[in-house]
């Protein structure tokens, strides 16, 4: 599986290797704050349970599909090399673009929401609930 991700408005891209990396990073770590990452407390003891990376779920690579970047460079008319910012590119779309073909994949079932992180188990659940 692969995915096109566009990115406009990033000003001159000096190195293309580094910005690919830095905004496919960034759509990781979004989809990862959709679908998995969560920070869980025990109800009783307030202990915190996801304080280790063996316990708090991250994205990886073999879990994600290939994203493919393009840049639409709109160079910065403040500084002589045209450069911008390109560290939240990625970060900023993916959250909610991840969520909302969550909800239109299940909205034909009556799912109006879907709580973050969208695990399996929070996703069967609002399918259940739609449906009572």
């Amino acid at each position: 599986m692969s995915s096109r991700y566009t990115v406009d408005d990033i000003g001159t891209v000096i190195n293309p290797l580094l910005a690919t990396g830095q905004i496919q990073g960034g759509v990781a770590q979004g989809a990862g704050q959709a679908l998995c990452e969560d920070v869980v407390y025990d109800p009783d003891s307030g202990q915190l349970l996801t304080g280790t990376l063996l316990d708090y779920a991250i994205p990886r690579a073999d879990t994600l599909p290939r994203v493919t970047v393009d840049f639409s460079p709109v160079p910065s008319p403040t500084n002589p090399l045209g450069a911008k910012d390109v560290g939240e590119g990625g970060t900023v779309a993916s959250t909610p673009t991840v969520m909302n073909a969550i909800l239109d994949a299940l909205a034909p079932r009556g799912v109006t929401d879907v709580p973050m992180p969208a695990t399996p188990e929070r996703i069967w659940r609002a399918i259940h609930d739609a449906r009572s």
